[in-house]
């Protein structure tokens, strides 16, 4: 099983936009890892004697629906809690998302 390092942990509190002391850093570090431990245990489990409740394959009916023309939401309405400085023009203003690599 892979573990998370502190260096993706730090990455990950970036990208959450968290400024994590170093003392969170273990703690969280440990407790991803925890996490992704116990996660990689659950593959283990024998489940070859376990019938399935339902399969897709199963379903014979359409799942497509009709599509149907409605209003959509007016832009003011849509930015009406927007605060000004995130406005821009008819839209919303976001954060930039950094990547990895920069």
């Amino acid at each position: 099983m892979a573990k998370l390092t502190r260096d993706e942990v730090k990455h990950i509190a970036k990208l959450a936009k968290l400024n994590l002391t170093e003392a969170e850093l273990d703690k969280y570090s440990n407790e991803f890892n925890s996490i992704l431990e116990y996660v990689s245990s659950i593959q283990n489990v024998d489940i070859s004697g376990i019938e399935e409740e339902h399969h897709l394959k199963d379903f014979v009916g359409n799942i497509l629906q009709e599509d149907i023309v409605r209003p959509s939401l007016d832009t003011e309405k849509a930015l009406q809690n927007a605060t000004e400085g995130r406005k821009k023009g008819k839209f919303v203003k976001t954060s930039k998302i950094v990547s990895k690599e920069e």
